[in-house]
């Protein structure tokens, strides 16, 4: 499976459009050929950095700028220890503090650089989303989804909230979404409910039997 690249700009050449970082990985979105019924535009290709690419497994997004908006707030998640030192520091109170030890000294060095990098990368905004010289879509403010009167800010904030909330297996969950489509979210839900914990080869047979009783 191959999809359209997007154009890269030659002072961004070999830069993950996620974070900014260097990167060493080309992924498509969407991630499986089905999964285009819940997306908003056309299928990519773009460049991506080994963490950015691996760090979300969740495929169940509207677009790549949801998919972006999900990667920031798994390296929030994940590196929340190097982002505090920004929080409870300033880099003069890291100089002058006066903590000893070649442990201590090391952080005293390395502490507000780990952290400006990934300030860095958290805060990284990709260039536009430009195939063959078209624009193929715009950031947009809102990509809101709307679940029993709630007012999600992204349909991936509903699939947090409808797991935790019915019990839902997740991977499970996301795969039915995708092929249903975010207008079915409720039935997917329904279809889902009966099956709150799968090993990986009966979410599998699951599956399977759930396209089967939809008739795909």
């Amino acid at each position: 499976m191959t999809y359209p690249r997007i154009e890269i700009p030659f002072n961004y050449r070999n830069t993950c459009w996620f974070c900014g970082e260097p990167d060493d990985k080309k992924i498509n979105f969407p991630k499986k050929a089905y999964e285009a019924n819940i997306v908003s535009h056309k299928p990519l290709c773009l460049p991506s950095c080994k963490e950015c690419a691996s760090i979300v497994q969740r495929s169940a997004f509207t677009s790549i700028y949801a998919y972006r908006d999900a990667i920031k707030q798994a390296l929030v998640k994940k590196h929340q220890k190097v982002l505090s030192i920004g929080s409870n520091w300033t880099e003069q109170e890291l100089l002058e503090s006066e903590l000893e030890g070649s442990a201590f000294e090391g952080f005293k060095r390395s502490a507000w650089p780990m952290f400006k990098m990934m300030q860095a990368r958290i805060n990284y905004v990709g260039w536009p989303v430009i195939i063959n010289n078209d624009q193929l879509i715009e950031e947009q403010d809102n990509e809101s989804f709307t679940f029993d009167g709630v007012n999600y800010t992204c349909l991936d904030d509903a699939v947090t909230h409808a797991v935790n909330t019915f019990f839902l297996d997740e991977e499970l969950f996301t795969r039915v979404l995708s092929v249903l489509g975010k207008s079915k979210f409720s039935q997917a839900i329904r279809l889902c409910r009966l099956y709150p914990k799968l090993t990986s080869k009966q979410r599998e047979s699951v599956f399977l039997e759930i396209l089967d009783s939809i008739g795909l």
